[in-house]
């Protein structure tokens, strides 16, 4: 998923942000004489380029200050000292492209990054005057995450595994303020935990958690207050053992253990 970033490795960015910048204009020159071949590294360079941007969290951060849509707060200049706009494009010390945006007085609109061989490495577009999506691969080409943003805020995030397996999912209701639903899932597929909104008017929920082979282990209610800007448990919830036994209830009230008992 992105998250806030530490101030080094935005001044991180910044920095390898000036010498894609620089890289752009080489390549434009040396294009305009067939000198790409000779002007430019090997792969092994792309590689050494590659280690020092990508961040095995968060992928490629330095351009995401250049995205005022979602929080940033930097804008791009040309060398000339203007606000950037239209297309951009910056590239790999191989000169291989490594990302085209469309800049709108020096912030990002629409962009696209790649990794050396070609492969997406993500691809952000704005849908209207407030909506937005944020598409993430892994290196392989396989969809890491699947974001639609709105004002800036995620609405409705889906992680994936490696292999392509739905990890977690989670959307809110139009103001952004609860939870409609929230799922996360194992490896294998299998369905790991689940909380649903069955009442909106109460902000009431469903919660089932399962083991790696799909069978239920826990189940009750939660309640969204919006006192502690929280989900709580209420009520009786039943505790199964992995054979899918109850073997437990419990009781609660707004969150807090009230009594239980064994089955």
């Amino acid at each position: 998923m992105i998250r806030k970033c530490t101030l080094f490795i935005l001044l991180s960015a910044i920095c390898l942000l000036g010498i894609c910048q620089s890289l752009q204009e080489e390549h434009r020159k040396s294009a305009a004489d067939g000198r790409i071949a000779d002007k430019y590294g090997s792969p092994a360079d792309d590689s050494i380029f590659l280690a020092s941007i990508l961040n095995e969290e968060y992928g490629f951060i330095l351009y995401e200050n250049l995205n005022y849509r979602l929080g940033g707060d930097s804008t791009r200049h040309d060398k000339k000292g203007y606000a950037a706009r239209g297309w951009v494009e910056d590239y790999f010390p191989s000169g291989k492209l490594l990302h085209r945006g469309y800049y709108s007085d020096g912030c990002l609109k629409i962009y696209k990054n790649y990794f050396p061989d070609g492969i997406t490495e993500r691809s952000y577009k704005t849908i209207d005057h407030l909506r937005s999506t944020m598409e993430r691969y892994y290196q392989n080409g396989t969809l890491k995450s699947n974001v639609l943003y709105k004002g800036g805020v995620p609405t409705k995030w889906e992680d994936y595994y490696p292999n392509g397996k739905l990890e977690y999912m989670e959307e809110f209701n139009k103001t952004l303020d609860y939870y409609i639903v929230r799922k996360s899932f194992y490896p294998n597929g299998k369905l790991h935990e689940t909380l649903q909104l069955v009442k909106e008017t109460k902000r009431l929920y469903e919660h089932k958690k399962f083991n790696d082979v799909g069978v239920l282990v826990e189940k009750g209610k939660m309640i969204y207050s919006e006192i502690v800007y929280d989900y709580q448990k209420i009520g009786k919830w039943i505790i199964y053992n992995d054979t899918g036994k109850p073997i437990k209830e419990e009781t609660y009230d707004n969150g807090r253990l009230n009594k239980e008992k064994s089955f």
